[in-house]
Parts: structure tokens; sequence; C-alpha cells
């Protein structure tokens, strides 16, 4: 299975099997990209929780993670397939509450949704998120309509202010204008081009996990543009 070889490659099940699934250290890269997923998948349900996303890659890595019995599932929906894995074991449940609650989260159709409190590696919880809520492709903008690679990132305004500030203060870019959706309460950042490169070089500096696909299709709409711009 494709996600199977893509979680060996990166050995998470040694380093389950060692200090890292032991003791969750939101400290850690490997720990606050695990609880990035948590941030931007996790919903609450009546017999517990849902942890929901069309990528299968996020709902192996949170169950190999914690140890979760239960097996994911695609659900089919107008808007497309989707992942999902319920957790109900009270084992289970303590141990992502007691995670959730410590760093004050909040459920995902929240009004205002804070950056997780307490010392956290940012730049961990900010890749799983960029990867679970970002979306890359080709633009044309500025006055020749000229090809140009860009991320869009979405998330709660609220977040999204914090996220912004980390990613400017790390990468020496300047703070973006949180641009408004449909929805009153999601907000969008956008890189474009070298600014777009930038983010991506901090994201994957040193990073102890990551989803290959993922980080594959960035790379891939930026070479892409270099390759529209050359012909």
């Amino acid at each position: 299975m494709k996600n199977d070889i893509l979680l060996r490659e990166q050995n998470l099940s040694q380093k389950c099997e060692d200090r890292l699934c032991k003791i969750f250290d939101p400290t850690t890269d490997f720990g606050a990209y695990i609880l990035g997923i948590l941030w931007g998948a996790l919903s609450i349900s009546d017999e517990g929780y849902w942890l929901r996303h069309r990528d299968r890659w996020y709902i192996e890595v949170v169950k190999q993670y914690f140890g979760i019995a239960s097996c994911g599932h695609e659900s089919h929906s107008n808007t497309g397939g989707q992942w999902r894995l319920k957790i109900t074991r009270s084992a289970d449940m303590a141990a992502v509450r007691d995670l959730l609650e410590r760093h004050g989260w909040t459920p995902r159709k929240a009004p205002k949704r804070p950056y997780p409190r307490g010392p956290l590696d940012d730049r961990g919880f900010v890749r799983a998120w960029v990867e679970l809520h970002g979306s890359a492709d080709i633009a044309r903008i500025g006055r020749k309509r000229g090809p140009v690679p860009r991320l869009r990132v979405y998330g709660n305004w609220v977040l999204m202010e914090d996220i912004n500030r980390i990613i400017a203060a790390d990468t020496g870019l300047p703070l973006r204008a949180l641009q408004k959706t449909a929805n009153e309460t999601t907000v969008a950042l956008y890189y474009y081009g070298k600014s777009f490169r930038a983010v991506v070089d901090w994201l994957y500096a040193g990073a102890e996990l990551y989803n290959p696909a993922v980080r594959a299709g960035f790379e891939g709409v930026l070479r892409g543009s270099e390759n529209i711009s050359s012909t």
C-alpha cells in the first residue's frame, strides 16, 4: 500500500517504538506535527472524536502514533471522497483529550480557533497545517499575466494571524494581508513566486515527519512554473 511505504520511509514505526510516541513533546518537530494534524483535522462526535481528511496518509499517521486499533474508512459525498478514523476507545480518547485541552484546542467550526498555547515547535505545527489546509497552483497575475507559483493557506482568522506572524518572523518575509473568503471566520494567506519557495524551504528544513506526496506537489508546482517561464 502506498501509504505504508511512505510511513516506512520516515521510520514512523521505529519512532513510535522509541521515545517519541511514549512521551508526547510538542517542542519537537515530530510532536508539533502530530498536534498540527489533530488541530486541523479532528472533530468531536457523540461517542468520541472523528479524524477526517481526503488524504489517508494523515489517518494512518495518527492511528499508528496513538496505537489506535480501529480502522479508517473512506466515505463519499457530493464534495468528493474523505477518509475517516473514529476514536472511541477510552484510553485513546483520554490521550487525545488531554493533549487537546492542555493546548487550548477548540472545535473546527468554533468562531475563534486559537494557535496552541504553551511551548511548541512552530515549524512542525505550521507544516502540518499548511499540508492539511493549503493548496498550490500556477496563477497568472500582473499586467503581462505571467505564470507564477502560488501557495494559499486557509484557516480561522485568529489562528492565521499567528501563523502569518510566525512565517514572517522565521523566513524574513513581510507579513501578509489576510484575504477574506466566503466564510466569515475563514481567511487565507497567499504566497507567490520566491515567497512560496521561501515558505516551502522553511517548512521542510530538518523536518522529522511530513507527507511526501504533498511536499512533492509543492515542488512540482514550483518546478512547473520555472518550465513555463523558460518556454
